[in-house]
């Protein structure tokens, strides 16, 4: 009966409510202050460069910024989730447990990256809901914008998973965020076009897995972005089939679960 990929929807329920909870109690840290910070993000950036032009005809900037700016949000909180828990399981000396858990593998693995995707889809519906203020509630493609953060979160979650499964202490984690998913997101398309940046680092886009994230939410709002919308529809649906996968493969081989 443990074969089966869900056999015990009331431990997997449990397991993604502990998860949800954990970063609820203290949501002025988990969602209220990455909130903020988007925020001032728009009013600073959108402030001084609202009548910076972009090269969409008829698409100004604060509304160009709108959508990667609830990307970057879903980005980081996704992200945090799965991989905080993970390590502080580690710290706690309780990851061990995780093992005796009465669910499959496949519950387990869904749990962490389902808290994680809620915790980045309330991150950018709320970032986009700040942004009302600044430039009106219009979406070009409601459902889409949602699913677009929906895979991104879904994404960055399983990443953070993977995260917290190979790293060891919360230095580590931070080192990674300040690091590598800082800079790529910063240069994936947030904040300006990437086709205008010069040389090597316009074609970091094409190694850049936050780029077609980024551009899939930003088609979804305002109904254009840069390149081709099927393509980076393609590599975000690839990034999630692949992003999982690595996550499940990690997970199943005990990597920072099992004892030496």
């Amino acid at each position: 009966m443990k074969n089966r990929i869900f056999y015990n929807r009331v431990g997997f329920s449990t397991l993604l409510n502990k998860e949800i909870h954990r970063f609820m109690k203290v949501p002025v840290q988990t969602v209220l202050a990455p909130l903020i910070s988007n925020i001032l993000y728009m009013a600073i950036f959108g402030g001084m460069l609202q009548t910076r032009e972009v090269g969409i005809e008829g698409i100004s900037y604060l509304n160009f910024l709108v959508p990667g700016l609830a990307t970057m949000g879903a980005i980081f909180a996704a992200f945090q989730n799965p991989s905080f828990s993970i390590i502080s399981q580690k710290f706690q000396n309780t990851i061990q447990d995780l093992n005796s858990y009465p669910i499959s593998l496949a519950e387990k693995i869904l749990a962490f990256v389902f808290g994680g995707m809620f915790r980045g889809v309330l991150v950018g519906v709320l970032t986009y809901a700040a942004t009302i203020f600044f430039v009106g509630y219009e979406v070009e493609y409601p459902i889409f914008f949602v699913l677009a953060l929906t895979a991104t979160s879904f994404v960055f979650a399983s990443l953070g998973l993977i995260a917290g499964l190979v790293l060891d202490n919360f230095e580590k984690m931070n080192f990674a965020l300040a690091i590598v998913i800082t800079p790529l997101t910063y240069l994936g398309g947030v904040f300006f076009e990437i086709s205008k940046l010069p040389g090597l680092l316009s074609a970091i886009k094409y190694i850049n897995p936050i780029y077609p994230l980024v551009n899939v939410s930003r088609y979804a709002y305002i109904g254009v972005c840069e390149g081709n919308i099927v393509i980076h529809v393609l590599l975000t649906m690839a990034l999630v089939i692949s992003s999982f996968l690595i996550a499940a493969y990690i997970f199943k081989k005990g990597v920072g679960i099992k004892t030496v």
